[in-house]
């Protein structure tokens, strides 16, 4: 195996703990040093090419590359990676002319994403270049799926997701939000050549044995269901705790 060859997985087990424990594989090491030359913009499009969602994850992510940080060896906290994430997203300049521009020349082939959340838009991302004709449904009013509707603006700010979402719609995507697909059989009969279903997990998981659920009932929310209620307002009242 050469030093260099980032194809081979045991590369990041040998060579780069860190990339190796992040899910996408981002080359951390390279776009931290672009950071230590102010270099925001190319660090963001680093992380672009292979997280999709930059400024949403140096704001959400839970962060299994810092663990894997050498640095923890040798000093009490590792570099913290998933905030100079969010450095380069804060500080990028104009990242949209460096990304694939639309129209793309068309392979004549149609693709359907159920679903308008992380999993759909990473696939519209990869795909639209390639010349694919990709039609996004979804029942929200706006794409994001759970990042917009389970995490709290004051974590995630709502002009954040939208700058990374239209990157993604930008790229000549047809769009039908406000549409619940409520039959996959009626998706398959249409014209398409791929069906996409990324709709996630959307429902909290009850305990309705745990000792007193039933009789506390009243006071007690599913967490996934009451964040999406407190996002579209069917919430407008918060407690202290």
């Amino acid at each position: 195996m050469k030093p260099t060859d980032t194809s081979n997985p045991e590369y990041y087990h040998k060579v780069v703990d860190c990339q190796y424990a992040c899910p996408a594989h981002t080359p951390v090491p390279e776009y931290i040093r672009k950071i230590a030359e102010e270099k925001y913009t190319e660090a963001y499009m680093i992380n672009w090419e292979s997280n999709v969602f930059p400024g949403v994850l140096g704001r959400t992510c839970d962060r299994p590359c810092e663990p894997a940080c050498r640095r923890g060896r040798v000093e009490e906290e590792p570099v913290a990676i998933c905030r100079l994430k969010r450095v380069a997203a804060d500080n990028k300049g104009d990242v949209k002319s460096l990304m694939p521009q639309a129209p793309f020349p068309s392979n004549g082939k149609k693709i359907a994403l159920i679903g308008g959340g992380p999993a759909s838009l990473t696939v519209a991302r990869d795909l639209a270049p390639l010349g694919y004709e990709i039609h996004l449904f979804d029942e929200q009013i706006a794409g994001g799926g759970m990042m917009r509707s389970q995490i709290p603006a004051f974590r995630l700010p709502e002009e954040v997701l939208n700058e990374e979402v239209n990157y993604i719609l930008d790229l000549g995507i047809h769009t039908q939000f406000m549409h619940f697909v409520d039959s996959l059989k009626g998706v398959l009969e249409q014209d398409y050549d791929a069906v996409f279903v990324g709709t996630g997990a959307p429902r909290g998981r009850d305990l309705p044995k745990l000792p007193g659920r039933q009789e506390a009932d009243a006071n007690i929310h599913i967490g996934i269901e009451w964040l999406a209620s407190v996002a579209f307002e069917h919430t407008e009242k918060i407690g202290k705790k």
